[in-house]
């Protein structure tokens, strides 16, 4: 026990943590045993390389949410994994936050060639690029259609801006087309986006209505308005 709290102690003062209430926190939350077991395993993942700030945040989120210890220890275990699978996909120079943003989309089930490709054609806004793909996700558009729709932005070079504005795009054509217009009303709608929120850039014209018919389909399975 007095080695485990030693243990802590050395860990917690080295690290982002090195601050009383935090120390405190997370000691008297967890324990002396499963604090150290917690920070065994932020260090090994420190020494594949791991940030060591992303771990210790999703340790002390658990804490702050009261989770069990074993659960935070889970959760934490989890995510290192979830970090390694992301070094793997981007390198391990990428910024914690493109780190972080490659282990959300692995987790979503985005393709880890896609992700492989926005790592080494669009380091400097890579984790934009896939924030506009998990808004597209969560505006309903299916894996598939988001991903190609990215893909296009790829293709053609878009900046950072224009590929922002694309889940938006779609929820725009989910609203004018979504409610039972005719089929071409989607291709219409896309063309009209288009030279409104890319005036002078290529525009994925099939690319937006398809994403956009996709969560259509979705929210009309799921009975709920988009």
């Amino acid at each position: 026990m007095a080695k485990a709290l030693l243990l802590v102690a050395a860990l917690l003062v080295a690290g982002p943590l090195a601050g009383q209430d935090a120390r405190a926190r997370f000691s008297q939350h967890l324990g002396a045993v499963y604090a150290a077991r917690t920070l065994s395993v932020i260090e090994a993942g420190v020494r594949d390389g791991l940030p060591r700030g992303l771990l210790i945040d999703k340790a002390m989120e658990g804490v702050a949410k009261r989770m069990a210890p074993e659960v935070v220890l889970a959760a934490v275990n989890t995510f290192a994994d979830e970090l390694r699978a992301a070094v793997a996909v981007v390198g391990p120079g990428a910024e914690p936050i493109a780190l972080e943003k490659a282990a959300d989309a692995l987790r979503r089930g985005v393709a880890r060639g896609l992700l492989t490709t926005l790592g080494r054609d669009r380091p400097d806004d890579f984790a934009i690029v896939v924030v506009s793909l998990e808004e597209l996700l969560d505006a309903g558009v299916e894996l598939g259609p988001a991903e190609e729709l990215v893909r296009y932005a790829l293709s053609e070079e878009l900046d950072s801006d224009a590929v922002l504005r694309l889940p938006a795009s779609v929820k725009l054509l989910v609203r004018e087309c979504g409610g039972g217009q005719p089929a071409d009303c989607w291709s219409r709608a896309a063309v009209r986006e288009c030279a409104r929120a890319l005036p002078a850039r290529p525009c994925p014209t099939e690319a937006l209505a398809a994403a956009a018919r996709s969560a259509a389909e979705r929210f009309l399975m799921a009975g709920s308005v988009p």
